[in-house]
C-alpha cells in the first residue's frame, strides 16, 4: 500500500513539470519562472574599492527567457507595489522608481544596480530597512513574478572582532583586550563608537576533570577592579539575544560540564577614540594546573544583539589555545660585563658605530624543584649536576631596557630571540673571548649614544615559556673621548664638525624650563633664547648653518644624521624612527613618543624629521635659515630630499609683483605685450608711468608682541578693506601688522617669493637648537 502511495506521488510530481504550473485553482494568472529575476542578493559596499563611503546595489541573474524582453523595473519601498503582489500593472510601471532598458538585448546573465542614490532619502528619515521590488516586462505580456529583497540600514553589522593577547605562568594566565569598535548604521561607516553591552568569556580545559568552576577571577576594566564577580563581571552567566532584546542570563555549571567556565563582563561604553587606555580589559585567572592545556574564546556583543563572535560549547576545542608553564623557572646570574672604556674607568665603551657589546653568565632551567643550582654574579654549577640529567640549557632571553619618560620596560625587538647563543665565552684579562669551555654569552645593543645609562632587564624563558627572575643591571656608557676633553652644559653634547673643531650641541631640540619643545617662534626669538643660556666656559648662540651640517654629516658618513642600523631603505626609515613626513605634530612634541635609532654617532637626536630647525644662515642675505625636514608632509617631495644633511629651506611668504617703474606696450599684430624695460627694435604702443596705475598695495610694519618693528610686510589694498581687521588678524599669525602706507603700483600678474618675509616667518613645524662654544 505504501509503495503504491510513493509511486503516486512520483506521477503527480511528473505531471507538475510536464504542465510547467501546478495549482489547486482552476483560473489564475500562470507567472512563468523563465521569465523572473533569479539569485537577487544585496552588495553592501561601492563598486570603486578606495572609496569608503556607504553604498548599496543588488545583484541578479537575468530571466532565463530573453525572447521579447523588454525592461526591468524596479520600486523602492511598498508605496506602489505591496509586499505580496506577483503582478503589476501598467499604471504601476508608470510610477516605477527607474527602469532599465533590456530590449536592444544582452550578453550578460548578471547585472548589478547601483540603488546608494535612490535610497538616500529613506535613510536620512530614518528608516531600518525598505524593499525593493524588480519586474520584468515583455513585450508580449506572460510576465514573470515580482522578485523583491530588502535593504537594512540599522545596525546589522557585528563589532570588530576581539583580539586577546595573553601571558602564562605555572598556575595561572593573564589576558589583555581592547574593546572593539562597532558601526552601528551602515551609512556611517566613520562612526564605530557603538556601545558594547558586554563580552562573553568561556574557558575550557582538555581535562574533563578538571574543575575550573571556582577560578579565581580579577578583573581590570576601564572603571576599575572587580576580584569577586560582584560588579564587573558575573560567573556561570553569559549574554543572549533575540530579535528585540539583549540580556544576561545565567548558564548551567552542574559537574557534568565542570571543565568549563563562562563568565559574562559588563561594558555599556563605545570606543575612545582619545584614550586609548580606556578601552583596556585585563583579567587575570588563577588556579589552573602547570603545564596543562586550555582555550579561552571571548566575544562582544552591541546594543541591539550582534555578536563579534561565537564561544559556544561545540566551538571550544577550536577557541585560542594557552598552555601553563612548568614549575620550575630558569637560573639567572645577577651581574651584565661589558668591555671598559680606559677614559672613563668604570664606564662601558662603545664601538665605532655606537653598539654596546653586553655579557652575562648562561642561563640553565633545572628539571626539578630542589635543584643544587645558585646563582650570583654568575649561574654556579655543582660537578654533580650533569647536563641534559639535571639541566638544560636556555636558548630565548627577553633583553628590555627601562624607559624613564614612559616609566616602563621595553624590549629590544632585535635582541633576545632564540638560537644566538651559541658561541660561548670566557673572562680573558680584561676582555672576553670565544671559549669552547666558556659559560658567557654576548648580545649587542645598538644606537646608544655616549653617555647613556641604560637600565637592562634580561629574563631567560624556558620551553614551556616560564619566565626566570629578572637579571636587572645598569650600565653606565662612556660619553667618549670628546668627553673627556670638554665638560658640556647640561643638556649638550660634545660634538665635532670633523675638522678638529669641537663644541656643544643640546641633545635634542630646545626645550624650555618646564620641559616642552620650543617651536613656533621668530628667528630672532631663537636667537635670543640661545643668548640668553648662561654656561660657564662658554658662548652660547643658535647654532650655525655650517656647524649643524657638519654635525649632522659626521665627518661625511651619513646623509641624513642618522645611523640606520636595520635592512630598510632611508625612506621608511626616516617616516617610521624620526617622524618624517608623517603629519603627526603629537609625537614631534612629546619626548616620551621620540625614538632612540633616530641619533647621530655623537649622539645628537632628531636631526631628521620632528621639527624643523633655524640656524644662522652663512652670509648676511640669508640670515635666517630653516635645517632638518619635520614632521610636516610636504607634496610632491620625497623624504630622503628633505632629510638630506645638506638641504637648506628659506623661509618666504607668496605675494603679488608688482612695480612703480614705467610699463611699456608693445603691439604685435593685434597683441599687446607687456615689459618692464625699453625695447627700441619694438614699435612702441604705449609707455604707462605710475598716475596711469590703477592698483593700490596696502603696506604694513610688522611688529612682534614686544612691539619691537621686525620687518615690512604688504597685501593687495581691496583684501585689506574687504577683510578688515580679522583677516588682519588671520594675515598676523600673532604678530601684529599697522598699515604704514598705500602704493599705487602695477601688478605683473606674478607672484613672487617675498624673501624679507623671513624675519617675521613662524610655523609650528620650527623649532631650533643650541650650541654652546668654547671660549
Amino acid at each position: 500500500m505504501m509503495k503504491q502511495y510513493f509511486s503516486r506521488l512520483l506521477l503527480l510530481f511528473a505531471f507538475c513539470i510536464l504542465a510547467v504550473s501546478c495549482s489547486d485553482e482552476d483560473e489564475g494568472t500562470e507567472f512563468l519562472f523563465d521569465r523572473e529575476i533569479m539569485e537577487l542578493s544585496v552588495i553592501q559596499g561601492c563598486a570603486d574599492e578606495n572609496d569608503t563611503s556607504a553604498c548599496f546595489s543588488v545583484r541578479y541573474r537575468l530571466p532565463i527567457d530573453r525572447e521579447d524582453f523588454a525592461y526591468i523595473h524596479v520600486w523602492i519601498d511598498t508605496t506602489v507595489v505591496d509586499d505580496t503582489s506577483k503582478a503589476v500593472s501598467s499604471k504601476q510601471i508608470d510610477k516605477a522608481t527607474k527602469s532599465i532598458d533590456y530590449s536592444s538585448g544582452t550578453e550578460r546573465v548578471y547585472d548589478t544596480l547601483d540603488l546608494t542614490e535612490l535610497v538616500k532619502d529613506y535613510v536620512d528619515q530614518g528608516y531600518d530597512s525598505v524593499q525593493v521590488a524588480l519586474f520584468c516586462e515583455y513585450t508580449d505580456g506572460d510576465p514573470g513574478s515580482v522578485q523583491r529583497v530588502f535593504l537594512h540600514f540599522g545596525d546589522d553589522i557585528p563589532p570588530s572582532r576581539v583580539t586577546v593577547y595573553d601571558s602564562v605562568w605555572t598556575t595561572g594566565a593573564l589576558f589583555e583586550w581592547y574593546r572593539p569598535t562597532d558601526q552601528t548604521n551602515f551609512y556611517k561607516p566613520m562612526y564605530l563608537s557603538g556601545m558594547i553591552v558586554g563580552y562573553n568569556v568561556v574557558i575550557w580545559s582538555s581535562d574533563k576533570d578538571e574543575d575550573l568552576r571556582d577560578l579565581k577571577i580579577t578583573l581590570t576594566g576601564p572603571d576599575g577592579v572587580d576580584s569577586t564577580g560582584s560588579t564587573y563581571y558575573t560567573r556561570h552567566s553569559r549574554i543572549r539575544a533575540s530579535s528585540d532584546s539583549v540580556w544576561f542570563d545565567s548558564v548551567s555549571h552542574g559537574d557534568n560540564v565542570k571543565n568549563y567556565l563562562r563568565i559574562s563582563i559588563t561594558d555599556g561604553k563605545g570606543f575612545d577614540f582619545d584614550a586609548d587606555s580606556l578601552n583596556r580589559f585585563r583579567m587575570v585567572i588563577e588556579g589552573l594546573k602547570s603545564m596543562s592545556e586550555y582555550t579561552i574564546g571571548i566575544s562582544a556583543w552591541d546594543s541591539v544583539g550582534n555578536s563579534s563572535g561565537t564561544e559556544g560549547l561545540s566551538t571550544v576545542e577550536t577557541n585560542q589555545l594557552f598552555l601553563t608553564t612548568d614549575s620550575v623557572a630558569p637560573v639567572m646570574p645577577t651581574r651584565l660585563y661589558f668591555m671598559e672604556d680606559s677614559l672613563f674607568p668604570g664606564m662601558a665603551r662603545l664601538d665605532s658605530n655606537n653598539r654596546l657589546r653586553i655579557f652575562w653568565s648562561r642561563g640553565v632551567d633545572p628539571y626539578k624543584v630542589d635543584h643544587p643550582i645558585e646563582s650570583d654574579t654568575v649561574v654556579l654549577i655543582p660537578d654533580t649536576c650533569l647536563f641534559t640529567l639535571c639541566y638544560d640549557t636556555v636558548a630565548v632571553y627577553v633583553v628590555e631596557h627601562y624607559d624613564v619618560n614612559l616609566k616602563e620596560w621595553k624590549e629590544y625587538g632585535y635582541a633576545g630571540g632564540s638560537g644566538r647563543y651559541n658561541k660561548l665565552y670566557a673572562v680573558d684579562g680584561d676582555t672576553m673571548a670565544v671559549s669552547a669551555t666558556g659559560t658567557f654569552v654576548t648580545d649587542t645593543i645598538r644606537w646608544v649614544s655616549p653617555g647613556d645609562t641604560i637600565i637592562f632587564r634580561i629574563r631567560a624563558k624556558d620551553k614551556s615559556g616560564y619566565y626566570s627572575t629578572a637579571l636587572i643591571d645598569t650600565i653606565a656608557v662612556s660619553p667618549g673621548k670628546l668627553a673627556s676633553e670638554m665638560e658640556c652644559p647640561e643638556g649638550f653634547v660634545p660634538v665635532s664638525t670633523g675638522d678638529s673643531a669641537s663644541f656643544c650641541m643640546e641633545k635634542f631640540e630646545h626645550r624650555n624650563d618646564s620641559g616642552e619643545f620650543v617651536y613656533n617662534v621668530l628667528h630672532s626669538e631663537a636667537v635670543a633664547a640661545c643668548e640668553g643660556v648662561s654656561a660657564s666656559g662658554f658662548t652660547v648662540s643658535l647654532c650655525k648653518e655650517r656647524d649643524w651640517e657638519l654635525v649632522c654629516l659626521s665627518g661625511g658618513s651619513l646623509s641624513y644624521g642618522v645611523l640606520n642600523e636595520l635592512d630598510v631603505d632611508a625612506s621608511e626609515y626616516l617616516f617610521s624612527y624620526c617622524n618624517v613626513g608623517t603629519n603627526d605634530s603629537a609625537s614631534a612634541a612629546d619626548v616620551s613618543k621620540r625614538d632612540y635609532r633616530c641619533v647621530n654617532p655623537m649622539g645628537v637626536r632628531d636631526m631628521p624629521g620632528q621639527y624643523q630647525e633655524w640656524v644662522i644662515g652663512r652670509s648676511e642675505d640669508t640670515v635666517a635659515v630653516a635645517k632638518g625636514s619635520s614632521y610636516k608632509i610636504y607634496s610632491g617631495l620625497d623624504r630622503e630630499s628633505l632629510a638630506l644633511c645638506t638641504n637648506r629651506s628659506y623661509p618666504y611668504f607668496t605675494r603679488p609683483a608688482y612695480t612703480t617703474d614705467s610699463v611699456y606696450l608693445y603691439r604685435e599684430g593685434s597683441k599687446v605685450d607687456t615689459v618692464f624695460a625699453a625695447d627700441t627694435s619694438r614699435t612702441l604702443f604705449k609707455v604707462l608711468s605710475q598716475k596711469d596705475f590703477t592698483d593700490s598695495l596696502q603696506f604694513f610694519t610688522v611688529q612682534d608682541s614686544s612691539g619691537n618693528t621686525i620687518g615690512e610686510d604688504y597685501a593687495l589694498y581691496s583684501e585689506y578693506k574687504k577683510g578688515g581687521d580679522a583677516w588682519l588678524d588671520t594675515l598676523g599669525n600673532g604678530l601684529k601688522y599697522v598699515p604704514s602706507e598705500v602704493k599705487v603700483v602695477f601688478l605683473t600678474g606674478e607672484k613672487v617669493r617675498y624673501r624679507e618675509a623671513a624675519a617675521f616667518y613662524k610655523s609650528p613645524t620650527i623649532g631650533f637648537r643650541c650650541c654652546a662654544y668654547p671660549e
